[in-house]
């Protein structure tokens, strides 16, 4: 098995027990709240990666640095409106698989802006992550 493949299960196992937390989380304060204490939760990672011989790598750090804080912000709004939904009478059964498919928005964003292309296999997969949020929103 390659190392890149244990690590996106490794993903797969930590974001679905992290999406079942949340729920459990939100039954008992506001999406806000848990905003900040998942962000006070990251402080022990944070801690950790400061530590890492590899933590000045990189060739334009101003610029990594920069995008790097745009996507903790996006991240941020995104894991609110992810717990607003799941307060706001959204089951987790629904909300996780269907939030799940953001990565739907990041290919379509690449082919024009990356200039990225898609095969035949991966346009039949945008077609089913299609599929599957309309048949969501039906249900």
């Amino acid at each position: 098995m390659p190392k890149w493949f244990l690590y996106c299960f490794l993903t797969m196992v930590f974001w679905g027990a992290w999406g079942i937390v949340s729920k459990v989380a939100l039954n008992a304060m506001s999406p806000l709240l848990n905003q900040v204490l998942f962000t006070l939760g990251l402080i022990p990672l944070v801690l950790a990666a400061a530590s890492s011989k590899n933590l000045s790598a990189g060739t334009d750090r101003l610029r990594g640095a920069t995008y790097a804080f745009i996507t903790g912000i996006l991240g941020g709004v995104g894991n609110i409106t992810f717990f607003e939904a799941l307060s706001h009478g959204g089951k987790a059964s629904t909300v996780a698989p269907v939030t799940g498919l953001y990565p739907l928005l990041t290919v379509l964003a690449a082919l024009p802006l990356l200039k990225e292309r898609l095969n035949w296999v991966q346009g039949v997969g945008v077609g089913l992550a299609v599929a599957a949020i309309l048949l969501f929103g039906a249900g």
